[in-house]
C-alpha cells in the first residue's frame, strides 16, 4: 500500500488532476458508479461529495436499476466511474449510456488501455499492490478524496474551524 501511495505521488500529472477537477466544477450534477471490488470508492465519493451543493446520483445497482436511474441524466453531467482489471460489465454498460446521453466521463482506473479510460473525458490512473491475490485500494481511495478535496477547494466550501482560502490542502 505504501508503494501504491508513492507511485500515485510520482506518477500522477497534475494537469490531469486538474482538468478532472475541472469538469467536477463545471457539471451541473454528478454520477457515480462503481462496482465490484471498486464499490467501496464509490461509496466514500457518494459520502463525500455530499457535502457539496451539487446534486450527486449515486448509481450502486440496487436492484440493476442503474439504467433506469440514467434516465435523468442531462448533457453535461459527469459520470465518475470507477473500475479495474477484470472491469465490472455494469460499470463499462453505464459509461456508454451515459456517453450516448451526452455527459462527460471521469474515470479512475489502472491502465489508459481500460475499456473506461477509452470512453473518459478525463483519466486518473491508480494501481494498488497486490498480496497474496488480494488487492488493496489504498492509492484508489487516496485518490477519490484528493478529488472531493480538489473539487471542496474549488467551491471554497468552509469545513471546520478553517476555509479553503486560508491554506493549500
Amino acid at each position: 500500500s505504501i508503494a501504491s501511495l508513492q507511485a500515485l505521488q510520482q506518477a500522477l500529472p497534475e494537469a490531469d488532476f486538474d482538468a478532472a477537477v475541472d469538469l467536477m466544477v463545471q457539471a451541473p450534477a454528478l454520477w457515480l458508479v462503481a462496482s465490484r471490488r471498486a464499490f467501496p470508492v464509490g461509496a466514500y465519493l457518494a459520502y463525500a461529495l455530499q457535502h457539496t451543493e451539487k446534486p450527486v446520483h449515486w448509481l450502486h445497482g440496487l436492484g440493476h436499476m442503474q439504467q433506469g436511474e440514467l434516465k435523468a441524466l442531462a448533457p453535461g453531467d459527469v459520470l465518475v466511474a470507477v473500475s479495474f482489471a477484470p472491469y465490472a460489465s455494469e460499470t463499462l454498460n453505464v459509461v456508454e449510456a451515459a456517453a450516448a446521453r451526452g455527459a462527460k466521463v471521469l474515470a479512475l482506473t489502472d491502465s489508459q488501455l481500460s475499456p473506461l479510460a477509452k470512453r473518459a473525458d478525463a483519466v486518473l490512473l491508480a494501481q494498488d499492490g497486490a498480496t497474496f491475490g488480494f488487492r488493496s485500494l489504498t492509492s484508489t481511495l487516496c485518490l477519490a478524496q484528493s478529488l472531493f478535496l480538489g473539487l471542496a477547494w474549488r467551491m471554497e466550501l468552509a469545513y471546520g474551524q478553517g476555509a479553503p482560502g486560508q491554506s493549500a490542502p
